[in-house]
């Protein structure tokens, strides 16, 4: 199961990718930390003082209207979310009384 998850998640990975390839780039990848941080202030994004480059663009266009978890939560590796969609699949397998 392990397996087919990991297959599954690279390939939602491949296809992330290509569609952000295709998107209007917006330039925020080109600013320094510091332009990145003033741009969220002025948008009024708080909590920015510890990020890395690659959160502070997240949360810039994830934008303040986006909700708290999205803004805030914090990037998960892939092998936490291969835990997370395994457990998941365990419950529902349970409920519904599959072995």
């Amino acid at each position: 199961m392990r397996s087919n998850l990991r297959e599954l998640a690279q390939a939602d990975a491949r296809l992330l990718r290509e569609l952000d390839g295709a998107l209007p780039a917006d330039g925020l990848e080109e600013l320094t930390i510091k332009q990145l941080k003033e741009h969220c202030r002025q948008r009024g994004i708080k909590g920015t003082s510890g990020l890395r480059k690659a959160d502070l663009i997240r949360r810039l266009r994830a934008g303040p209207s986006a909700p708290a978890a999205l803004r805030e939560s914090k990037p998960m590796g892939l092998e936490a979310r291969l835990d997370r969609m395994e457990a998941l699949l365990l419950r529902i397998a349970a409920h519904l009384g599959v072995e």
